[in-house]
């Protein structure tokens, strides 16, 4: 007997959004070995995912700002980007054309953990405005699993503040979850209100949620990225797998955006 398998068998084990991390490792290694570009269903066969897959991770690095394309006859190369790539790409379009969030995403540059523009002027606050934009940017790549991205961008944003955060908690007594909210209200992000706190469950109010006042408003929760951050706040605080959920969201109506949380291992 012949058996014949299906399009998602021969296709091999799916990918998950929270590959994210991993994959963007492996495309970075593969590009810093081929400075002059490649495509990207070689980048596919190193990795050993389908083009398909492939192509929306390499949508998501572009957005990110980390590598950037060039058509080559008929064949599209990818390539990390330089830092003068980024001032060349910000200046091709304003000469051409109205710049958008996108361009102004790649032009910036990072150095010693500090972003500057263009002019090498230092950025101290992301403006509302451009997290908008990007979720609604990121969207119109992505479709539905948008939310999926921005929670893993939430996840790995607590993982990469987590040396500042263990250093202030240590010198305020405080937990890392709350050091972190702290840090965010700095940052310009709006009030947060920890109503519960334990070892096991969390619950969380944020007042001024960013992603709730676009327009036109969702119809859903759309605070994927702060799930992802007080998920990964909350292990980062007392160890354990955790799980969040917004249980209630401005952008549906509710006064406020909460959030609440169990440790489930």
């Amino acid at each position: 007997m012949m058996i014949v398998k299906s399009p998602a068998e021969e296709e091999g084990p799916r990918h998950r959004w929270q590959d994210y991390e991993k994959i963007k490792q492996a495309v970075v290694a593969i590009l810093t070995k081929n400075p002059n570009g490649t495509t990207g269903a070689k980048v596919a066969e190193v990795v050993g995912i389908t083009q398909g897959s492939m192509s929306k991770y390499l949508s998501m690095l572009s957005v990110d700002g980390i590598i950037t394309s060039r058509k080559v006859g008929v064949a599209k190369l990818w390539k990390l980007v330089s830092s003068s790539d980024r001032t060349e790409l910000l200046a091709d379009k304003m000469a051409s054309e109205n710049v958008n969030f996108k361009d102004f995403a790649i032009s910036l540059i990072e150095r010693e953990g500090r972003l500057f523009d263009p002019d090498n002027k230092r950025i101290l606050a992301m403006p509302t405005v451009l997290l908008i934009s990007l979720y609604k940017h990121t969207r119109s790549i992505l479709g539905t699993e948008v939310h999926a991205f921005f929670y893993e961008w939430g996840k790995s944003y607590a993982r990469e503040t987590q040396d500042l955060i263990k250093n202030m908690a240590s010198k305020t007594g405080t937990r890392f979850i709350e050091s972190f909210l702290s840090l965010l209200r700095l940052k310009g992000w709006g009030r947060f209100e920890i109503n519960d706190l334990t070892e096991k469950s969390a619950n969380v109010v944020w007042h001024d949620s960013i992603w709730s006042e676009m327009d036109p408003p969702e119809n859903s929760p759309v605070d994927d990225f702060m799930v992802g951050a007080l998920t990964e706040a909350a292990s980062l605080s007392f160890a354990g797998t955790w799980q969040f959920t917004e249980v209630e969201c401005k952008s549906m109506g509710a006064p406020r955006c909460r959030f609440t949380g169990t440790r489930i291992q």
